[in-house]
């Protein structure tokens, strides 16, 4: 990994970061498994002290395990305290009944709950928010308002293709992660949550990239399960269908079919988010 980025007299996304955080005195990051919060808790470590940074992660029966790791993985590399919280949303009704808010329902209440644990000095929340994420359907990004947490990225000016190439220039291992999201975004918007339901699907998922496939989204809408795919990974599908097809048998899906658009949120009210 490149030494500190060195950008005095220097203009642009990355010098407004750095004076943005260097604002703080005590800050921790919503750490998940994606892209966006890991460049920021690397930004962190480039322009703070690392005993004034933490990670947290929230983990729950919606987190896939994938994620989890990477999260993991994320604060080893960069050296920083990092808490892992079991969060209570699946405890919310609100939450469960998975209608169009549900976002703003788990992030309510994954927020309630850290700031609730006692013994933490949290300091300032810091979230992954850029740019582009003003352009989607987020309902999470209300929650984080009404909760006072703070988008470094989204203030310096950042989009997604700024975190990319600020990535790939300072060699850090995050820009070939494909996109991660909860497991409640596999569940069909109006169909109850459920846990063990999500727990099969994430199984299957983890077993379908097993075949080499990096992305894959088991979708479930009333008993039928739906794969999306990237376009170019449609053959490999294809190619292990009979394999695929047992997958999903040996955990009680009967029926499968593949979504020949490749992946892609297909309702406003499923868009992935990093939680």
């Amino acid at each position: 990994m490149s030494n500190m980025p060195k950008i005095i007299g220097e203009q642009g996304p990355l010098a407004k970061l750095a004076s943005i955080l260097q604002e703080y005195n005590q800050v921790t990051v919503l750490l998940s498994g994606g892209m966006d919060s890991a460049f920021l808790l690397w930004a962190c470590t480039q322009f703070l002290p690392k005993d004034r940074i933490k990670a947290v992660t929230c983990n729950s029966p919606t987190t896939p395990r994938q994620e989890l790791a990477r999260a993991i993985k994320t604060a080893e590399i960069l050296g920083v305290e990092h808490i892992i919280l079991f969060s209570p949303e699946m405890e919310d009704e609100d939450f469960c009944r998975n209608d169009d808010l549900r976002c703003y329902y788990c992030k309510r209440s994954r927020l309630t709950h850290i700031k609730k644990t006692p013994g933490q000095n949290w300091g300032t929340l810091l979230d992954g928010t850029h740019l582009d994420d003003l352009k989607e359907y987020r309902p999470g990004m209300k929650a984080a308002r009404e909760f006072g947490i703070s988008s470094p990225l989204l203030e310096a000016g950042l989009d997604r293709a700024a975190i990319k190439s600020l990535a790939v220039e300072y060699q850090l291992p995050l820009p070939d992660r494909p996109v991660e999201s909860c497991l409640a975004t596999r569940i069909k918007t109006g169909q109850r949550l459920d846990i063990d339901l999500m727990a099969k699907l994430d199984e299957l998922e983890e077993a379908i990239r097993g075949l080499g496939i990096a992305l894959v989204r088991a979708r479930w809408n009333s008993g039928e399960i739906r794969l999306e795919v990237r376009s170019e990974d449609l053959p490999v599908i294809m190619d292990n269908r009979e394999k695929i097809i047992n997958l999903a048998k040996n955990r009680g899906f009967s029926t499968v079919s593949l979504d020949l658009r490749g992946y892609g949120p297909r309702d406003v009210s499923n868009k992935e988010s990093e939680v």
